[in-house]
């Protein structure tokens, strides 16, 4: 159970017996959540400001690179003192929230926990990069300790020789009837492909997978695009290219939002919209979809599809893992230019996104989520002291 760090804030010479009326009015505003609520002395997410004076308190306790709520009232004063503390949070760059509303609290409150819910669920994780980060992808790499330090994620590279060869891979049936494709030979390397990861996933504990795969084109003649459309269909967030900044923001916005986002290219950027295309989108995001060739070589397998929704956000982080792009947007069209990855959407973006885009990027690729996750995304970076660029 998350457990709400709450401390009460109030003038100086405040006697214990007014304190304790303090937590009193606390677990009255918030009446779903007393089970929740731990209250301390100091390491607080939650500050009730019970009443006038509490300002210098809030100074002295407050950090940079946290994110606090700020609880107030009507009574004593509180709420003057909780916009002086606000003010003055905001003049230092200290991330927080002043909630005075209960049921504004609640609306707030639950969301919270959810997204603190899911944050404690990527500890622990298991990511694999399979192979190296692709040498195009300057801006993309996660340093192993950063992933650790930022999101407690472990990561674990795997060098595809230590893995089963592509000659003496078995061929997976289930994998064959999943996907329709006219080129059997091509169905069956695919399915190789797909069985190789597979054990290295078991093998390896790995709760999530990036894969080098360029490797397995330039050798084998062979894509991944299959293999990790389907372990995206069975909710193990899988990217291409070694891209761990991708991936890393894959597993975050699994836990956020209940769904695996799509990994895609920024194919183009117009006044008012961009283009999002990739070959490795999982099969329960389209309405429809066929297996081609892959798009950069024209070998191998890759999905073209049908983007199944219109409104979704798009979101990035940088390798740093200290910032994050964040924006909803509008799908206009699903066209099949012969000039991008096989899945592509052109969607209408704001534009002060579309200007960050061009001026401020944090890298090529980012994630398609379906539907309006703006919240969610939001409130999780600022418990994490990720900048909203």
């Amino acid at each position: 159970m998350i457990q709400l760090r709450v401390k009460i804030l109030a003038f100086k010479e405040a006697e214990a017996k007014y304190i304790e009326l303090g937590k009193k009015r606390c677990s009255d505003m918030l009446p779903d959540l007393e089970a929740n609520i731990q209250f301390v002395e100091d390491d607080a997410d939650i500050l009730f400001i019970l009443s006038g004076g509490s300002e210098q308190g809030a100074k002295l306790l407050a950090e940079k690179n946290r994110f606090y709520i700020l609880l107030s009232n009507e009574l004593d004063n509180s709420n003057a003192a909780a916009l002086e503390i606000k003010a003055w949070m905001n003049r230092e760059g200290i991330s927080s929230v002043l909630l005075s509303n209960p049921k504004e609290m609640k609306a707030y409150m639950s969301k919270y926990i959810e997204v603190t819910s899911a944050i404690e669920a990527l500890k622990g994780k298991q990511l694999g990069l399979i192979g190296n980060v692709s040498d195009w992808l300057i801006a993309s790499s996660v340093e192993k300790n950063v992933l650790m330090c930022r999101l407690g994620i472990n990561l674990k590279q795997i060098d595809w020789k230590s893995l089963c060869s592509f000659g003496d891979a078995e061929i997976n049936n289930d994998f064959l009837n999943k996907f329709e494709y006219t080129d059997h030979q091509e169905k069956l390397n695919a399915s190789k492909i797909y069985n190789i990861l597979k054990d290295c996933v078991e093998n390896e504990k790995l709760d999530a997978l990036t894969v080098e795969c360029f490797p397995l084109v330039r050798q084998k003649s062979v894509t991944a695009c299959l293999a990790l459309s389907l372990f995206n269909d069975q909710q193990i967030p899988a990217g291409c290219e070694g891209d761990l900044a991708s991936i890393v923001g894959m597993m975050f916005a699994k836990e956020l939002s209940g769904s695996i986002p799509w990994m895609a290219n920024v194919a183009k950027i117009s006044a008012e919209t961009a283009l999002f295309a990739h070959c490795t989108i999982g099969t329960n995001l389209l309405s429809d979809y066929e297996v081609t060739t892959h798009f950069e070589t024209g070998l191998g397998t890759a999905i073209r599809g049908m983007y199944r929704y219109n409104d979704i956000t798009v979101f990035r982080f940088n390798s740093e893992l200290n910032k994050a792009f964040i924006t909803t947007g509008e799908v206009l069209d699903r066209p099949r230019y012969a000039t991008a990855c096989r899945t592509q959407i052109e969607v209408k973006l704001p534009l002060s996104a579309i200007t960050k885009l061009k001026e401020n990027p944090l890298g090529n690729h980012h994630l398609i989520l379906q539907g309006n996750q703006l919240e969610k995304l939001q409130l999780a970076c600022g418990l994490l002291g990720i900048e909203l660029i």
